[in-house]
């Protein structure tokens, strides 16, 4: 069984010449979690697949691992996110009997070359400004309970979620060295 990860904000990345973009990745019998993750201001130039949530990663350390020990894959916010020269928008792929949920996207525009530009299943969310336009599993309004993680230590309604892009993390760590300087 894997452990978890979670509490993690990446913002003011680009990414060059690379098969995956953003990419979270295990696989029926890894147990564990990734939750709360949140991604923002990002840039991509040249990328194969922008966007990958995967559930069939199927690498195992040995065969003495618990095959129903299903992973948690829940809170994930990605916004402010533009690609150029994209191969595929996005494939967002749970595992049959567990669901990725809360996945949240906002303000996403990926020039991508693919006819079919989104491949989700089994997934469950929330989107608003994603261009191409994104699967139907992503595309509802946000329901009773459906919430986006928005990058501190609790979860904001989705319905209320802020549709501004963020200030860079250095930007903000500026702001109150600014304030002493002034005073």
């Amino acid at each position: 069984m894997s452990g978890g990860i979670s509490e993690i904000r990446a913002e003011g990345i680009h990414i060059i010449n690379s098969v995956h973009g953003i990419r979270i990745k295990t696989a029926p019998g890894r147990g564990g979690y990734v939750k709360n993750v949140y991604i923002a201001d990002v840039r991509m130039d040249n990328v194969s697949i922008a966007i990958r949530v995967t559930g069939n990663y199927g690498e195992h350390p040995d065969d003495n691992y618990d095959k129903y020990a299903l992973p948690i894959i829940s809170n994930i916010t990605i916004k402010d996110v533009v690609g150029v020269n994209i191969g595929v928008a996005g494939m967002f792929q749970g595992i049959q009997g567990d669901s990725f949920s809360n996945i949240c996207l906002s303000n996403v525009t990926l020039s991508a070359k693919s006819t079919s530009p989104w491949n989700c299943s089994l997934v469950e969310g929330y989107s608003d400004s994603v261009s191409p336009e994104i699967c139907e599993q992503l595309r509802s309004n946000p329901g009773p309970g459906q919430v986006c993680y928005d990058g501190s230590n609790y979860l904001t309604p989705a319905a209320v979620q802020p549709h501004v892009p963020q200030k860079s993390g250095s930007n903000r760590l500026l702001s109150p060295f600014h304030r002493l300087a002034s005073l």
